[in-house]
This record gives structure tokens, sequence and C-alpha cells, in this order.
């Protein structure tokens, strides 16, 4: 019996940065037809060439915002729907928050974001540093290393240009290329090396956090501080977060009632005291918190 092949993708995104406006462009488009994506006329209706079109389709796809039925088109998902709604100029933090969690998430469509933000442990590396380690990731994860190393690093090319946009002398704020994700400032860069920071925690409502927890506990009643803190999907390594500051977060959530953190005995779990779904929290949130 043939081995299950295991899904991952790698340069979906023909080698674009996902550019300001474009998922705004992207999901009104699929609002308005949900074949948009198959038709010849794509390019004009969304104002861009047949590569961009593609790169545009594909962030979509990686950023949790769109499904697709083969032959049939593209349907938004609940998330994109909110932010139709609440926030469609990608103005919110929250929402840049969400996009960047529903990425590097994604195993099956950002491969080399899911192993850079989970299983990427380096704190400073260069290029080519940080590419063997995602080959190596990769290959773990897929069993073979019949891929292409060349698209691992048009990957990682973008993935840096994403999160890490320089802002020299010639820097233009209105500058539509930079990549809204690059405001989080997860990653800066210094000289020829790259450094993962924690970001300001200002910017990074509970409401985030409490979206991940609800995603790490899914049907179970409690999970351990260690478990949200550090390994594969949890919020230490997706956010640079450190456990002190993971820890704070906790103690705000705790107090608006929606967890209960034990800390007694060697004993650091936290038990679920909501009902409230992940995709519960996100209505929430910019139900209370509309931009004015």
């Amino acid at each position: 019996m043939a081995e299950k092949k295991i899904p991952f993708r790698l340069k979906g995104h023909e080698k674009f940065v996902l550019r300001d406006g474009w998922l705004n462009k992207g999901l009104q488009a699929v609002d308005n037809n949900e074949r948009i994506f198959l038709e010849d006329n794509a390019p004009d209706e969304l104002g861009v060439g047949n590569n961009m079109v593609k790169s545009i389709r594909y962030w979509l796809k990686a950023f949790k915002l769109i499904h697709e039925k083969p032959g049939k088109g593209a349907y938004l998902t609940s998330f994109a729907d909110a932010i139709l709604e609440y926030d469609r100029y990608f103005e919110n933090d929250f929402t840049l928050w969400i996009l960047h969690s529903n990425l590097v998430r994604n195993i099956e469509e950002a491969t080399t974001w899911y192993m850079f933000f989970n299983r990427c442990d380096a704190e400073e590396f260069n290029r080519e540093e940080i590419k063997d380690i995602i080959v190596s990731e990769i290959i773990k994860y897929v069993k073979h290393s019949n891929f292409s190393k060349l698209s691992v690093k048009n990957d990682i090319d973008v993935l840096l240009n994403m999160y890490c946009k320089e802002k020299g002398a010639d820097y233009d704020p209105e500058d539509k290329n930079v990549c809204p994700l690059s405001e989080l400032g997860l990653i800066f860069k210094k000289n020829d090396i790259y450094v993962r920071r924690q970001p300001d925690i200002r910017k990074l409502s509970e409401w985030v956090i409490l979206y991940e927890l609800l995603n790490i506990f899914k049907d179970n009643k409690s999970i351990s501080i260690d478990t949200i803190s550090q390994g594969e999907r949890s919020i230490g390594n997706m956010y640079n977060l450190s456990r002190v500051t993971i820890n704070e977060y906790l103690d705000k959530l705790e107090n608006m009632d929606f967890i209960r953190v034990i800390r007694t005995a060697g004993l650091d779990v936290v038990m679920k005291e909501t009902d409230m779904t992940a995709e519960k929290a996100i209505d929430e949130y910019y139900k209370n918190h509309q931009m004015r």
C-alpha cells in the first residue's frame, strides 16, 4: 500500500510579497463574483497582471480568507465576512494579528511560514542559515527531499520582506508595496542578520491571545502553560512572546472571566471558563471595538 502523500506548498505567491490593499481588493472581488479567479477577465477586474492575480488568490487561501470548490469558485470564510463588515480596509491591529495566526498555522498552504514560526528556534540568523533550517524541517515533515530548495529560498525571501521592511532614508509611509504584516514588529534586520523580537504589547490585544487559547483548547477544558508558551502552534512561538508576558496576558483574561489560571504545587494550568469558540471571539472583538 502506497504511503499517503503529505500536502505541502512552496512558492504559491509567484514571488510577490503581500501588498497593502491586495486582501481588500481580493475579498471584494470574491464577494461580488465567486468565480472571479476562474475567469479570463480577472486581471481587468482586479487591476493587476496575471501573475499578481495568482498571488492574490494564493494569499487569500493562505490567510484562510477563502475556501475553494474545484470548478465552482471561491467562497468567503467567516473571518473574511467579519473583515468586510467591520474592518474592510485592514486598519485594526487585531485583524493583522489574526491574519498572521491563520498564515503561520496553515501548514498545507504556507509550509515555510509554518516551519519558521513553529519549528525554528533560531533567534538570530542570516538568510542561508534559516533556509537550511527550514529545508531540514520540511524534509522531516514530508518524509522526503524531493522538492525545490530554490522554492524554499524564494519563500524565505518573501517571508522576511513581509515581516521586516527596512525603513531607510527613502522610506515612504504611503508605499503600497510594504506588507501590512511588517507593522507587527516580529522581525528586524541588523546588518545582514535578522533578529526575532517580542512585539509591542500595546498593539497586541488580549483578545488575540484569547483567540489562540480557544484554538488550543478545542474540546479540552484545561491546558498547561508549557503548551501555551513553547512548542509547535504555541503562542510563545507564533508571537515571539516570553513566558512572563504570556502570564501577564493570562492574568488579564482571568480578570475578564474567560479562563482560570492555577499555579499551585508546580501545577501551571489554564482552565477554560467560557463556551465561546475562536470564531465567536473574533465577532465579539469586532462588535465591541469598532473603528470610529
